[in-house]
């Protein structure tokens, strides 16, 4: 469990950043719960060196 709640991971969502792994992926909470998120739309990076900062 994260600080602000739970992520749920899909088999695509693995599929993509797997393939593309630098991917930025949209938080999207759930409608149910308040508390339960998901990986929504994603961008393709080809510039990222992503260390834990935006640049």
């Amino acid at each position: 469990m994260f600080k602000f709640g739970w992520l749920t991971i899909t088999a695509d969502d693995l599929w993509v950043w797997e393939n593309h792994p630098t991917a930025a992926f949209t938080l999207v909470r759930t409608p149910m719960e308040t508390d339960e998120f998901r990986l929504g739309t994603f961008e393709l990076r080809t510039d990222s060196n992503y260390s834990g900062s935006e640049k």
